[in-house]
């Protein structure tokens, strides 16, 4: 079938079978309900906004970008101490997903998918995740009227910038090539694999569960911005105050992972167990392709 050719109804069942056969628990409304229905939201959104891409020559990359400067004007428009740019900000806020799902599914059903439209995605949410929490800080500084907020702004950019995890698996990223480091993959694997299985998978049992319940508290996920997007609203409608609360608690959160990074890096073995495990599915992907 041509692609341009491609009805809504096609498009809208393509992009629910990939969805759903990716993320199971979109299709759970009892246990994820607000989850479900916003995935409804930007499934059917996306489907009528890739029918109408199909009709243009943008391409995947470039639905990207605009997804990340999205992020980069909300950011702008929520720090703008007005109701009407605030209003602005907070429909971006909810909608600018539509991108996100729209590059994707424009990507495979064109045949341009690659790695270098994977970066940009991952760009594009950490803008756009930069973005909102600068602005949300910027607004609670305006709201409270406590010049507290204007230096916990860049202190918040600071834990996330100098996050050690980030700055280390850009280094291992470098690091995962080398003689020296394969070397010693292969000598240690087979000595050292089934002691290491166990020690990763009793951390993941004791601390798992309660790793990604703090992860997901206030996260850059559409449950916990939407979140944020309703309090900013009632805040603009009635004479209430509490959005320089929920910033201050994802400043408190970004510091813990802060510190938590240099405590685990710090203390040792960290980066050479990421370095063996990595080498260790590259091997076994190799190993099942010979």
């Amino acid at each position: 079938m041509n692609e341009t050719k491609k009805t809504i109804r096609k498009l809208r069942n393509e992009q629910y079978s990939y969805s759903i056969n990716l993320y199971p628990y979109l299709n759970n409304w009892k246990k994820n309900p607000y989850t479900f229905l916003k995935s409804i939201f930007y499934m059917e959104s996306s489907a009528v906004f890739v029918w109408l891409l199909l009709k243009t020559k943008i391409k995947p990359n470039t639905v990207t970008i605009v997804y990340g400067i999205a992020g980069i004007v909300t950011g702008i428009l929520l720090s703008i101490p007005n109701n009407y740019t605030i209003f602005i900000a907070l429909i971006i806020a909810f909608t600018k997903g539509i991108l996100d799902w729209s590059d994707g599914h424009l990507a495979r059903i064109t045949g341009q998918t690659s790695l270098t439209g994977h970066i940009l995605d991952a760009y594009g949410a950490l803008l756009n995740s930069l973005g909102f929490q600068i602005g949300l800080g910027m607004y609670a500084a305006y709201r409270a009227d406590t010049l507290l907020f204007y230096y916990l702004v860049p202190l918040l950019l600071f834990f996330r910038a100098g996050g050690l995890f980030l700055f280390s698996r850009a280094i291992l990223f470098e690091e995962f090539s080398s003689e020296k480091n394969v070397s010693s993959f292969q000598d240690n694997d087979s000595q050292d694999k089934n002691q290491d299985n166990i020690n990763i998978n009793s951390l993941e049992r004791s601390y798992g569960k309660y790793k990604n319940l703090f992860m997901g508290f206030l996260d850059d996920r559409a449950r916990s911005v939407d979140l944020i997007c309703l309090i900013i609203l009632l805040e603009i409608v009635f004479p209430i105050n509490i959005s320089w609360l929920v910033f201050l608690l994802i400043v408190v959160k970004y510091f813990i992972i802060f510190v938590a990074s240099i405590y685990m890096i710090g203390k040792g073995s960290w980066a050479e167990n990421e370095m063996m495990n990595k080498l260790r599915v590259l091997n076994d992907a190799f190993q099942k392709k010979q």
